[in-house]
């Protein structure tokens, strides 16, 4: 679970914020009808110090073991099941053909 943790903080830190927690679930598919995006904000705010901005690995572990309740499993279990995922999934834009830009058969003036 460290490695899955440090995977979602980033290269060279050790703290997760609201946002990245928040990708955390939806990637791992935390996010279910029973534990919803409010949830994990409110058990982020729940978990984390009064004053900080971050939470570190051990309050990181409090939270999974909240949202493991809040989905009626065990803990172990939704370990398991981030643990299937392992780390962040990145999922860009791609863009489209463009006629007079790829078909160079098109060009015109000084690039023909």
């Amino acid at each position: 679970m460290k490695e899955v943790f440090l995977n979602f903080c980033g290269e060279g830190h050790d703290e997760m914020d609201g946002k990245t927690f928040a990708k955390f679930a939806k990637d791992c598919e935390v996010i279910n009808k029973k534990c919803t995006t409010t949830d994990i904000d409110l058990t982020f705010a729940k978990v984390k110090d009064k004053a900080a901005r971050k939470i570190n690995f051990e309050q990181f572990s409090a939270a999974v073991e909240l949202c493991a309740a809040k989905r009626g499993e065990t803990k172990q279990a939704l370990e398991e099941n981030i643990l299937k995922h392992g780390g962040p999934t990145f999922a860009g834009t791609k863009a489209e053909k463009v006629k007079y830009h790829d078909d160079k058969s098109l060009y015109t003036g000084v690039y023909a």
